[in-house]
């Protein structure tokens, strides 16, 4: 199955009880974060990859998140406000896909917990 990790090591699984995190100490400020997309097992391959901001209730915030490919470390071209992320195929197993996520939080905004910005992942799943 493909899961998102906080870090390279792939141990800090992102999950409803362990969420991807930034912090915004004045609005119209951004923040940019390196999470890594991997395959946990190794009789399975996954193409067709995409990685969709969605925000599952109220008001449209995913319009705040923009993705962007990992290039030699560093975050490549981010793509537009909202925008799927498409990956290259990942064969094997253990191995992090690095991508970057930038969350900008609009001049004027209150004081807010944002939970509800999921970051779904579709792809098609093959056999190894």
């Amino acid at each position: 199955m493909l899961k998102i990790s906080k870090n390279s090591g792939l141990t800090d699984i992102v999950s409803d009880a362990n969420p991807i995190t930034t912090q915004h100490p004045t609005t119209g400020s951004a923040q940019e974060v390196k999470v890594w997309l991997f395959n946990d097992d190794a009789t399975r391959t996954y193409q067709g990859i995409n990685i969709d901001p969605t925000d599952a209730t109220g008001g449209d915030e995913s319009t705040w998140f923009q993705l962007a490919p990992d290039v030699s470390g560093s975050a490549g071209t981010y793509g537009a406000a909202s925008a799927a992320l498409s990956m290259a195929n990942i064969t094997s197993a253990n191995v992090g896909v690095p991508f970057w996520i930038k969350v900008t939080v609009p001049s004027g905004q209150s004081v807010q917990n944002k939970s509800d910005i999921k970051l779904i992942v579709s792809y098609t799943e093959y056999a190894a």
